[in-house]
């Protein structure tokens, strides 16, 4: 415990310096490019890059990921990583990782990657250490807000408050891309781990929503396994894709009124189906996502009793497009619906449907600036009942703006 304690206490220094250097070198950069540092006359130099987002959220009628009623600046990401090839086929890399988005994190910096990877040619790889789990087109790229157009992904699918849920897992990975000769080709990812879910984060924040009276203890690492799929057509531009992911056991502590502390636990299966077309100055992208938490409630104390059960089961789907106009100025937009079908409570808890238009404008090539408005019916997403004690099936509006700065 005294050593887990420690490491801990290591990597947060780390990261915490490694965020303290990213943000001054993008303050005193103002370029777009990477910073290499040489360790040796005999190996190539480190690659240096980095970001800084940050965003403004105004909403009309309800607190959506933080206080956005009164209008809120807590929606802020930023990062350092850094990647070296010492041998031929040959990849290091890692990234020291910051964000708060509402309540979640509240700047804890963290490892967000460290991996170690080796390619053999281009039909099978393997890479280890903490990698980013692969799922649908933006899961493993969620903090790159320069390979999307818009402020906020569907957020029944990427959540910004799950990354600790969503974005990577502690194992390895074998990938490749297999050749179908005129039929296209097939890339394939498929991985193993634990997925290390943080008190302070997304899925704990959730699950202390749904206490009311009771306390959140802790989350328990989650043996975790999966893989993904991406056809890739023969019509240029145009890719299918199907993941899957099996969280074994996944299981938290409460305690609710009473003295003795409940667990639950159960097992998370996911599937995600994904579509992408890219034509002249047009994407278009749509996904579906699901995933069936079925478990029960114990009693540690008691040998194990089980006293209830827990579940969720959530369903969301968008389809978008945007388009490029220049190398200066992109549009794009999507609409998304989530469901919740082990919602109990009547609607609007149950769902929520978000139209959202977003306005892309890359002023330099090392920054960039959007602003995105969001139609939405229903609640099913706000999950702070602390900040929204009245909700009715109403239509709402949310404002999100944002501009990144990156090396």
């Amino acid at each position: 415990m005294q050593l887990q304690r420690n490491t801990n206490l290591i990597m947060k220094t780390i990261t915490q310096k490694l965020v303290l250097s990213l943000t001054a070198s993008i303050l005193a950069a103002g370029t777009a490019r990477a910073y290499d540092v040489s360790l040796s006359t005999n190996l190539p130099p480190v690659d240096f890059h980095g970001f800084l987002s940050q965003g403004f959220l105004y909403s009309d009628d309800y607190n959506y990921l933080g206080d956005s009623k009164q209008g809120t600046f807590g929606f802020t990401e930023m990062g350092l990583n850094a990647a070296i090839n010492p041998f031929p086929r040959t990849r290091i890399a890692v990234q020291g990782f910051d964000f708060d988005t509402g309540n979640v994190n509240q700047y804890h910096p963290f490892l967000d990657y460290a991996l170690a990877e080796y390619t053999f040619n281009d039909e099978i790889g393997v890479r280890a250490g903490r990698i980013r789990r692969p799922a649908g087109i933006y899961n493993a790229i969620q903090d790159i807000d320069l390979a999307r157009t818009f402020v906020l992904l569907p957020q029944g699918m990427y959540d910004a408050r799950w990354r600790d849920w969503s974005a990577g897992l502690d194992g390895g990975e074998l990938f490749g891309s297999l050749p179908l000769g005129k039929a296209g080709s097939l890339a394939y990812e498929g991985y193993a781990g634990l997925v290390n879910m943080s008190d302070n984060g997304g899925v704990a924040r959730y699950i202390e929503d749904g206490l009311s009276p009771g306390v959140f203890n802790s989350i328990d690492s989650t043996p975790t396994f999966g893989g993904q799929l991406w056809y890739n057509t023969p019509l240029d531009g145009l890719r299918v894709g199907a993941s899957f992911t099996y969280m074994n056991n996944f299981g938290y502590t409460i305690t609710e009124p009473g003295p003795l502390p409940i667990h639950s636990q159960g097992n998370v299966p996911m599937q995600q189906y994904s579509a992408e077309y890219m034509w002249r100055s047009w994407t278009f992208q749509a996904e579906f996502y699901t995933y069936d938490f079925t478990g029960h409630e114990y009693l540690p104390t008691m040998g194990n009793a089980v006293i209830g059960s827990a579940g969720d089961n959530p369903q969301t789907w968008y389809a978008a497009a945007s388009y490029r106009f220049n190398k200066y100025f992109e549009a794009g937009a999507y609409y998304t619906q989530f469901r919740d079908f082990a919602w109990s409570k009547p609607d609007p808890d149950g769902h929520q449907n978000d139209t959202a238009l977003s306005l892309r404008f890359d002023l330099k090539s090392w920054w960039i600036f959007k602003i995105e408005g969001h139609a939405i019916n229903g609640t099913g997403l706000l999950r702070d009942s602390a900040s929204n004690p009245v909700t009715k099936n109403n239509d709402w509006f949310m404002l999100a703006v944002k501009t990144t700065f990156s090396f």
